[in-house]
């Protein structure tokens, strides 16, 4: 781990692999010892299984803002139509304006990142149901957004980001790492190129199936007919749109539809004994007898005894680094 001691920013695992996505993360949540009290919120799953296929760019942005270590704990306060960052014990201490400036600006640096894992409740970091004091005498309510997060999205609003606590829900883990590395393969196309463009459409068919079929067939009509002259925006209204269906967490019965057309594929291949076997693994999964890389794996069995190429292209039997083990707990 190298820490840049300047400017309180710390980098995991940086290597030259370019396969490997880059997502920020709150500092504390790699142990650095950067919150409030000094302490952290040290997350194993990040510092020890992601740690092996993503490099970290993380940062604190109370720290780096220069509230100073230890500082005094802040809160989100609601006053007017505003919500303002200040010291909780002395909510008179009004901090917005230096914690936004410090966003607004380094946010600016961070458009190479391919998502961003946060800490959850934090006035700052915090994404989903930040609390927010919304009477003089204390009463909250969840729904605020922490400063720098509301600045992050803001800028990049197609940029997955998740916090850290929802990591432990197997379904939005995966959906958010399928996420990163559809958005990384998006900013590596050829922004000039229609071929690039169709072709990256037609390699996430079926994680786009898993969605709903719909979504497929909503964003081919987008694909269709493009031209160099209309290329540029077509792109900016395709990929905001497949990112919004990318945040869709798909479900048993869409998985099972994709997994019954690929087997579509084989059907002159693998024997009718061999169906029989692919069919029952499809519907224990449905019946959550089983995790989804079970009937994965055993179509990749027969997919590699007889190739495929238009499957070979698709995504969706390896969204993201095997070793992860996310479909093992689907």
């Amino acid at each position: 781990m190298n820490i840049d001691n300047k400017n309180h920013s710390f980098s995991v695992g940086r290597n030259v692999d370019k396969q490997r996505p880059t997502c920020g993360v709150s500092a504390c949540l790699l142990g650095k010892e950067v919150r409030f009290d000094g302490g952290h919120k040290k997350n194993n799953f990040i510092l020890t299984e992601l740690n092996e296929h993503i490099d970290f760019q993380s940062l604190c942005p109370e720290l780096e803002a220069g509230f100073g270590l230890p500082r005094p704990a802040m809160q989100l306060r609601k006053r007017d139509e505003d919500i303002r960052l200040v010291f909780s014990k002395d909510p008179k201490q009004d901090v917005t304006d230096k914690m936004r400036d410090y966003s607004k600006n380094k946010v600016k640096e961070l458009s190479e990142l391919d998502g961003f894992i946060f800490k959850n409740n934090s006035p700052s970091c915090g994404v989903f149901r930040v609390p927010v004091v919304i009477h003089e005498e204390g009463f909250r309510d969840k729904s605020g957004i922490g400063l720098f997060a509301e600045a992050l999205t803001n800028k990049y609003p197609l940029m997955p980001v998740e916090e850290e606590g929802r990591l432990n829900d197997a379904g939005l883990s995966e959906n958010f790492f399928e996420r990163v590395y559809a958005y990384k393969r998006w900013k590596e196309t050829n922004d000039s190129n229609v071929k690039d463009f169709i072709e990256f459409h037609s390699s996430h068919k079926f994680m786009l199936m898993a969605r709903g079929s719909e979504y497929y067939q909503e964003l081919g009509r987008m694909v269709a007919g493009t031209t160099k002259k209309d290329l540029g925006v077509r792109r900016g209204r395709y990929i905001t749109r497949f990112m919004q269906v990318m945040k869709i967490v798909s479900v048993p019965g869409r998985q099972v539809n994709v997994l019954q057309h690929i087997m579509g594929y084989l059907k002159e291949e693998i024997s009718a004994e061999d169906k029989q076997e692919l069919l029952a693994s499809f519907e224990a999964y449905r019946q959550n007898q089983i995790p989804l890389i079970t009937p994965i794996t055993l179509l990749k069995h027969h997919l590699r005894v007889n190739p495929q190429r238009f499957i070979e292209k698709q995504h969706y039997l390896s969204p993201c680094p095997e070793q992860l083990a996310l479909r093992s707990s689907l």
